[in-house]
């Protein structure tokens, strides 16, 4: 399974290095994203993500190349996405600087089945990568907190 589920883009009116460390570090993730976190992104770790509303979520770091790729890996039932069977989901976040000086963001997913739970978690999941994104926008363009 290599494709991708699908991918959500937009375009940062930001140096690339803004918008990665904007992602990477625990102090800025909170100030747009998640309520909380235990940590910043690092290649090899687990943090956690925690949503007043929603609770704690584990991310796994699987890859980091500064300013161009953050791969993260989510378990499917540990994100209350699946009952039955648990399955693991990369999130791939792309960062392409472009000529200018502004960053083109894109996030994608791959590993949801398509069955009908596959395919409730993969728009579930499509739906708040697509927020976070628009919130990053607005956080780091204007300094605007929208959550």
């Amino acid at each position: 399974m290599n494709e991708r589920n699908y991918t959500v883009q937009t375009k940062i009116q930001r140096q690339v290095g803004e918008v990665f460390n904007a992602i990477v570090n625990e102090n800025t993730i909170c100030r747009y994203f998640t309520n909380q976190t235990s940590g910043p992104l690092v290649e090899g770790e687990q943090v956690v993500w925690h949503w007043n509303e929603w609770g704690d979520f584990p991310v796994v770091v699987k890859r980091i190349i500064e300013n161009q790729l953050i791969q993260l890996e989510i378990d499917s039932q540990q994100w209350k996405k699946s009952e039955d069977n648990a399955y693991k989901v990369g999130v791939f976040l792309e960062l392409e600087a472009l000529d200018d000086g502004s960053t083109m963001l894109s996030i994608s997913e791959q590993g949801w089945p398509t069955d009908a739970s596959g395919l409730k978690g993969s728009h579930d999941n499509c739906s708040g990568w697509t927020h976070m994104a628009m919130c990053l926008k607005a956080f780091v363009e204007h300094g605007i907190d929208m959550r």
